[in-house]
């Protein structure tokens, strides 16, 4: 085990080369300002992905729809049951506001998520068009990821790869 010095706070290793685990307990008390890590035994994180469609891009439709085995899965798993019931409740047209962190750009959105209930399916909607369609300059065939963060109790968001016309 070994004690270390690092800009004034004590690090304590608990791993050697022989035991292949690194404890980051350390980071608990660092308080950084305007700094996010993200750790996952997974390299890939974005639990949701998703191609674009012509529908989830559109000025006049101002939605992005998600598919109801992905958001139960990894957005509603997480949320408590008041939360979930105000998602997917037909008398609540309110649906639950979620923050989102666009890992991109450092920023972070408000959404609405909601469940329509003639599809089954889940949408995010309020502000999706402005900010992110518009900001982003998404188009169809974008490939986006998303994943639900724990320790933040928010949505991640990120344009995985472009799709270009040529």
């Amino acid at each position: 085990m070994a004690n270390t010095q690092v800009g004034g706070a004590s690090m304590v290793s608990s791993a050697t080369r022989n035991e292949g685990v690194i404890s980051l307990a350390h980071l608990r008390d660092i308080k950084a300002p305007g700094t996010e890590l993200t750790l996952s035994i997974n390299p890939d994180i974005w639990e949701i992905k998703k191609h674009l469609t012509v529908s989830d891009v559109r000025n006049s439709q101002t939605r992005l729809m998600l598919p109801k085995d992905h958001v139960a899965a990894h957005i509603l798993y997480y949320l408590t049951d008041e939360e979930r019931t105000m998602i997917e409740d037909v008398n609540n047209h309110q649906g639950l506001r979620i923050s989102v962190y666009d890992s991109d750009t450092g920023s972070l959105h408000q959404l609405t998520l909601k469940k329509w209930h003639s599809s089954g399916s889940y949408v995010f909607i309020s502000n999706w068009n402005e900010q992110f369609v518009i900001r982003r300059n998404l188009k169809a065939g974008n490939l986006i990821g998303l994943f639900w963060n724990t320790y933040a109790s928010r949505l991640h968001f990120r344009v995985i790869r472009r799709h270009y016309d040529h």
